[in-house]
């Protein structure tokens, strides 16, 4: 069994992001990707460099870009807007998000009519263009979900009004992953689901983010990672050996497509991606 990935990338805020940007996207376009997507800065400069970015990339790389979007903290005519300009782009993918402008969506309300969740904004997309639309899901339940059965039914709501695929947030426990697969699968959801994987460079701040998003960090990754302190250089060596380990895990559990979350990160994680291609494509070819 071969395996499929896509690449997420952050729009480069400065010379050395664009450069550090440009040959990392370089290097995993060999890899013949599924798609790269690109995230989204929802307000003024933020979201014009996304909309900058997807076009340049677009008009660069003859892989699929998809294009995140969020609605929260604006109304559906400015996103609807943000949609219509990147169908214009030649955009035919788009990972749909809630996002975390709280702050802004009360002022957005004021402004006129809001989308009120996933669900809505979905079909509200497939009105401007047939996207092909990815969502998030979350192996560990999402932080705000009131229970594991609320999640998997909010899920199958996105998928119902149109998602073609779950990409799950980051996580390292590969049991909650099977349990939620079961779940997933238990519920009707017949989209593939798609592993986030998360090659780690700075142990601490990952700790930090994923007690944000409610992502379990096992004993044995801090036992990993125990050796790379005040070294950045091992942490890199020894964050992508582990996510090269996860993805050979992941893919002996059934699962051959994947979604690396690259945060820009310089040409070694094309290398440990790379060589999981080579090792799978081979086996699949004995």
């Amino acid at each position: 069994m071969t395996i499929s990935c896509s690449y997420e990338f952050f729009p480069p805020g400065n010379a050395i992001g664009e450069r550090r940007f440009w040959r990392t996207l370089g290097c995993l376009e060999t890899l013949d990707p599924s798609f790269f997507s690109v995230t989204y800065g929802a307000l003024g400069s933020a979201q014009d460099n996304s909309l900058t970015t997807i076009g340049n990339v677009i008009a660069e790389s003859d892989v699929p870009v998809a294009a995140h979007l969020t609605f929260e903290g604006s109304t559906k005519a400015e996103i609807n807007a943000v949609a219509a300009r990147l169908r214009d782009l030649g955009v035919d993918k788009i990972v749909a998000l809630r996002g975390d402008d709280r702050e802004n969506a009360q002022s957005a309300a004021l402004r006129g009519e809001v989308y009120q969740s996933v669900p809505d904004f979905i079909a509200g997309l497939l009105e401007i263009h047939p996207f092909d639309i990815s969502v998030a899901c979350y192996p560990e339940v999402h932080p705000r979900a009131a229970s594991q059965e609320q999640d998997i039914q909010e899920l199958k709501r996105k998928v119902d009004a149109g998602a073609s695929r779950a990409i799950t947030q980051f996580f390292f426990d590969l049991d909650a992953m099977e349990r939620f697969q079961e779940r997933v699968n238990a519920a009707g959801i017949d989209v593939p689901v798609v592993p986030g994987v998360l090659p780690v460079r700075d142990f601490t701040k990952m700790t930090q983010f994923a007690k944000r998003c409610g992502t379990a960090v096992p004993d044995q990754l801090y036992r990993h990672f125990a050796p790379a302190q005040n070294n950045p250089a091992l942490a890199a060596t020894l964050g992508l050996a582990y996510a090269e380990e996860f993805i050979e895990a992941l893919h002996k559990r059934g699962y051959d497509r994947f979604h690396i979350y690259t945060l820009n990160q310089p040409v070694e994680l094309a290398q440990c991606v790379s060589r999981a291609h080579e090792k799978f494509n081979r086996a699949a070819t004995a």
